[in-house]
């Protein structure tokens, strides 16, 4: 029997499995095809991240030793013990993922260009450009795969010594393209057993029509299998074993003897593969978490095309599913096989009914400790009594595809979505305890500002309420700007959408996303800086919105977070009460007293600051920490606690008098802010400090919350608004002295 192995290759998130080797692993051993499969994305996180790599590294490049960075080495193992254990505490898993983030950044000091996440991977070579991956694919200055598949990849080796004879790819995102023709190549060169490496995956299948025969991937691979892959990478596999007779294998993209293009016909699938997905092969102890959750589906395709999607495009066929009680035999034969009770459906279209449907069966098969989230459409369907059900049968998050909150820009997208829906689903979740995640995009065509701001606006209005009013901490949001690409019903009907789709340039030939001029509405920069402003949610949002429709503004300065008591250091930062010090200039070390100094790097927009008496050391990003006329000042009230639990911060022994504020923030210290400067005294007062007119204000805990509400400006009445929707629930006339207050000490400023 021929020997076969598919891989799913790095560049994508290394927190758990990708679901598609499992199934197609399944429905080849049914029909008696065995097959190996390798998550080689977290094999290669996990080798990234090692003393081995970093110490390799630093004798390669003998200036890396000298950047404080080199002692997170040291810390290595611990930082990825501390992430996959189910019993770290928050302060240390903190620590751990700043230890990864610095060797992220000594490896980008080594490999120009290259950078690595928890979502993808970047090089300085474009992607979108066959002539730019192909550079990768010999660049040893910036491309580190390439010696790791050569030297340390125990994929590789097991090719080789298995006599491997089929490889198969599995590429779900342009991330994973210079990874995987890297990865190609290496087998080329040093696996002589492989007959035969194809492609397969969403990614594949999207740029599949841009791949002509003389395309120089040819060189490196040789088919690429489009669509599903179950029924006709068996159909594959047999012919390859055989008589390598590939004309009437549907969706298959392949070169014949003569080096001739041969794509057969395109055909769609009209099944689903309903058995349950087999994992071995994968390693679950190397994610990058202390939960692996596992991928399931129950049903292939979308029911909804909205005019921003392309996901339909690399589906295979029309919507179809699986019934319920076949979906929840596999989801039993899994935590029974492997352990793992939490599970996350990947369909692209999970429908209510269904949720309901295996919600009542889990229920009825007394499975308490089986837990699940999905993605979801806002649905008429989705009652208070349906979300009761799917909290007992285990729902603990529910996704929804928020979009916008216009009904004009909902239509436009042809979401089949009515706007009255969305706040009672939303509401019907939290009330059974089911926490929410909202996407929402900005700046698709048309769409205006005002209505980019409603859907910010109510956004954050519902995780607000989902913490405040319900107890659901859990519940966030995610959002970045539209982005045009080919196939989508924007793409298809331009002139509906009034924007003008540009060509991309010469050498961008896999580039499946478009550029665009828009003639109403918000333009892409716009939306992009919208979006970069509303991130900053610190900052008031005045940058971006007209000015001139506001009374009042809340000055852009730092508004302090709340603090939750909830662990050890955080306790500890509370109990106690610390003096602000320390400042540095950008690109300068400073050291701000015996032990501890501080550090800007410009080039990842980072900040470390290192205690060499305990050889600790913290990271973050410089925009958090708050940049004002070239200085920095680092002691938030966001990352205090941080730094107080690691001794960054000096215990006061007395406390000091007001007067004496004047010193801090003029004298020695220096800690120039453009304007206002928020601090915590003591664990019960909150000090604004006035730069301009060097004044003091005090304000107790009550104002402090108030403050924080103050983010966005807004009209006076908008305020009274947003401060009860908020849960406080304070007389309006100490909602006006407060403003008063605030007016009168220069806190608040009237825009004119």
């Amino acid at each position: 029997m021929m020997k076969s192995m598919l891989i799913f290759p790095p560049g994508w998130d290394p927190r758990g499995p990708y679901l598609s080797l499992p199934v197609l692993k399944a429905y080849l051993q049914q029909n008696n095809q065995e097959v190996l499969i390798r998550d080689e994305n977290v094999e290669f996180y996990d080798f990234f991240f090692s003393e081995q790599f970093f110490k390799r590294m630093s004798r390669e490049t003998s200036t890396l030793k000298k950047s404080i960075y080199f002692n997170s080495t040291l810390h290595i193992q611990e930082a990825k013990d501390v992430i996959r254990s189910k019993d770290s505490k928050s302060w240390q898993r903190k620590f751990a993922w700043n230890v990864l983030s610095n060797l992220n950044y000594l490896a980008g000091k080594v490999y120009k260009g290259f950078e690595i996440d928890f979502n993808s991977m970047h090089f300085k070579y474009s992607h979108d450009s066959t002539s730019e991956i192909m550079k990768a694919l010999s660049d040893r200055a910036a491309n580190p795969l390439i010696e790791y598949f050569e030297k340390d990849c125990s994929t590789i080796e097991e090719i080789k010594n298995q006599e491997i004879e089929y490889i198969g790819f599995s590429v779900t995102g342009n991330t994973q393209l210079i990874p995987t023709l890297t990865m190609c190549k290496a087998i080329k060169e040093l696996c002589p057993s492989v007959k035969h490496i194809q492609l397969g995956g969403n990614f594949i299948t999207r740029i599949s029509s841009l791949i002509g025969n003389l395309h120089p991937f040819w060189n490196y691979i040789d088919s690429m299998l489009l669509y599903d892959g179950e029924e006709n990478l068996s159909s594959f596999l047999q012919q390859l074993e055989n008589n390598k007779d590939y004309s009437n294998i549907p969706n298959l993209y392949y070169l014949d003897d003569h080096r001739n293009l041969k794509r057969n016909e395109i055909v769609e699938s009209k099944t689903i593969n309903s058995l349950p997905p087999d994992f071995d092969g994968f390693d679950f102890s190397k994610y990058f978490t202390d939960n692996v959750w596992i991928p399931i589906y129950t049903s292939r395709a979308c029911v909804n095309k909205s005019t921003f999607c392309t996901i339909p495009n690399a589906s295979g066929g029309k919507f179809r599913h699986m019934p319920a009680k076949k979906v929840v035999e596999n989801m039993e034969v899994v935590k029974e096989k492997y352990g793992i009770s939490h599970f996350s459906f990947v369909d692209e279209t999970f429908l209510v009914p269904k949720m309901k449907q295996i919600a009542k069966l889990l229920i009825d098969n007394e499975q308490k400790d089986i837990s699940w989230y999905c993605e979801t459409r806002f649905s008429k369907l989705l009652t208070a009594d349906t979300t009761q059900i799917l909290r007992k049968g285990g729902c603990s998050n529910i996704q929804f595809g928020l979009e916008s909150y216009n009904q004009r820009v909902l239509d436009l997208m042809d979401k089949n979505i009515d706007i009255a829906w969305i706040e009672p689903n939303i509401i019907n979740c939290f009330e059974a305890g089911i926490s929410v995640h909202l996407f929402f995009m900005t700046g698709f065509p048309t769409e205006t500002l005002e209505e980019a701001k409603n859907t910010y606006h109510f956004a954050n209005e519902m995780i607000l309420k989902s913490k405040k009013d319900y107890g659901l901490p859990y519940s966030t949001k995610g959002f970045g700007t539209f982005g045009l690409e080919v196939g989508a019903g924007v793409y298809e009907k331009p002139e509906v959408f009034n924007i003008e789709i540009l060509e991309p340039a010469d050498d961008e030939d896999l580039r499946l996303s478009r550029d665009y001029n828009i003639h109403e509405g918000l333009t892409s920069d716009e939306a992009k800086q919208l979006v970069s402003t509303m991130r900053s949610s610190k900052i008031s949002l005045q940058t971006s919105f007209d000015a001139q429709q506001f009374d009042i503004e809340f000055p852009k300065s730092i508004l302090p977070s709340e603090i939750d008591l909830i662990n050890e250091r955080e306790k500890r930062a509370a109990e106690r009460s610390y003096k602000v010090y320390g400042f540095c200039f950008e690109n300068e070390s400073l050291k701000i007293n015996r032990y501890v100094s501080l550090i800007i790097d410009e080039e990842t927009q980072m900040t470390l600051l290192y205690n060499v008496k305990h050889g600790i050391f913290l990271s973050y990003p410089t925009s958090d920490l708050q940049i004002g006329n070239a200085k920095i000042t680092f002691a938030l009230d966001n990352i205090k606690s941080d730094l107080a639990y690691y001794d960054f911060l000096e215990l006061e022994n007395s406390q000091e008098k007001y007067s004496t504020m004047d010193e801090i923030f003029e004298g020695k210290y220096k800690l120039c802010l453009n304007d206002y400067f928020f601090e915590h005294y003591n664990s019960t007062d909150l000090l604004i400090y006035n730069k301009m007119f060097k004044e003091v204000i005090q304000t107790n805990v009550l104002g402090h919350e108030l403050l924080k509400y103050f983010t966005i400006s807004h009209k006076i009445q908008e305020w009274f608004t947003e401060i009860t929707r908020s849960g406080l629930n304070l007389p309006v006339e100490k909602l006006e002295k407060l403003i008063v207050d605030a007016l009168e000490s220069k806190v608040l400023k009237v825009m004119i």
